[in-house]
């Protein structure tokens, strides 16, 4: 809060026959400013919206950290394409408080996108996507994204409001659909969501939800007793923590995901089940840009009817991000050629990214372990 703070004196005497200097310096730090009325400039949103933003009380001390998190807050809000934060020392006030102004450009409402797609399961496909980034004059956003496949197609559709009271982050409506049509399985549901999310710091974020899922499944085998229908409604619990150096390519630091779900039969779900899981991944930078990552996953389920358990909830293993050289959901419970899912995950690799002369190409060794499984120990890959 030293905003006028300024060296008064700043000199060095250098004698070179001996070789020596001498730095005489004085600092005056003078008075400590506080942080005065913020005025956001907009045309928009209503009156008062932005101002749950401001983490600070007026006349606490001025500090450009406070601003920092303001900016970071209104990126995040994206509903602007220009954000520009002044403090104005040359206007504080007799008891030196200072005035902070807020000027924001509107960004476009509407954000389109489309694209097509190709997996060796899903087959060829399209994408298209609609976000308008502000819906209202409260904030209100909407997302709704189609990806259509051959063998697989997605729905979703999003309603979100600003949560500002507490912790910064959103009030969430959801509804998907989903079909999925392979040479196994013949999937289908529908999933409606409610969920509250919030940053804890600069770390940590967290969503709570509550997840409506009607699930009907049946594979090719299933001839003699048809298609399962089963019924979960479940809270769910997440968190997500980034504490890298640099979240695009981080060399030192640890990422991390949680999630716990349950249901209760008679509590709207037709069984009763407690899931958890997690993730983490840790970087060590080697070198100029070489590195070193660990991962690790796990997950177990509790179910008190595990044929009621929806595979959209159960555990899988193999693929790019998981067990690499075995195919996606390769590994774990079978059917034949197909994977059923388990109650249980346990997968982690460990890493090496080389990087000749700083890069910008490079290569990686690496190995990977693990399985999904039902019982209390996993058959490794």
């Amino acid at each position: 809060g030293h905003v006028d703070a300024d060296f008064r004196t700043r000199a060095v005497q250098v004698t070179r026959v001996v070789r020596s200097a001498d730095s005489a310096l004085a600092w005056d730090s003078g008075c400590r400013y506080d942080m005065g009325p913020t005025v956001f400039h907009q045309q928009y949103f209503r009156p008062g919206l932005l101002d749950k933003l401001v983490t600070w009380e007026e006349g606490s001390y001025f500090h450009q950290g406070k601003l920092d998190r303001l900016r970071q807050s209104l990126v995040r809000l994206d509903y602007f394409s220009a954000i520009d934060i002044q403090a104005r020392p040359q206007d504080a006030s007799d008891d030196l408080r200072v005035p902070v102004d807020v000027n924001l450009v509107l960004a476009k409402r509407s954000v389109y996108s489309a694209g097509l797609s190709y997996g060796s399961e899903s087959g060829m496909g399209v994408r298209f996507g609609l976000e308008r980034r502000y819906v209202n004059s409260r904030g209100h956003k909407l997302v709704t994204d189609l990806d259509y496949a051959r063998n697989r197609k997605n729905l979703l559709v999003q309603y979100r409001m600003p949560a500002f009271a507490w912790l910064d982050g959103w009030y969430t409506v959801a509804a998907s659909a989903y079909d999925e049509q392979t040479d196994y399985i013949d999937l289908r549901n529908v999933k409606l969501l409610a969920s509250r999310s919030g940053e804890l710091n600069e770390r940590w974020t967290a969503v709570a939800s509550l997840v409506a899922l009607r699930e009907r499944w049946s594979y090719d085998t299933d001839t003699a007793t048809g298609a399962r229908v089963y019924t979960l409604v479940y809270p769910e619990l997440t968190g997500s923590y980034i504490g890298v150096d640099n979240r695009l390519f981080p060399r030192h630091g640890l990422s991390a995901q949680v999630a716990l779900r349950g249901g209760a039969k008679g509590a709207g779900s037709d069984t009763s089940f407690v899931q958890g899981w997690g993730n983490a991944r840790w970087f060590q930078g080697i070198g100029q840009a070489d590195r070193l990552i660990l991962r690790a996953e796990g997950g177990a389920t509790w179910s008190q009817d595990p044929i009621a358990l929806s595979p959209s909830l159960r555990f899988f293993a193999g693929g790019d991000r998981s067990i690499r050289g075995y195919a996606w959901r390769e590994v774990g419970p079978r059917r034949g050629d197909y994977a059923l899912g388990a109650k249980n995950v346990l997968t982690g690799s460990v890493e090496y990214e080389f990087y000749p002369k700083g890069g910008p190409y490079g290569g990686a060794v690496f190995v990977d372990t693990g399985s999904a499984f039902d019982g209390t120990r996993p058959q490794l890959s």
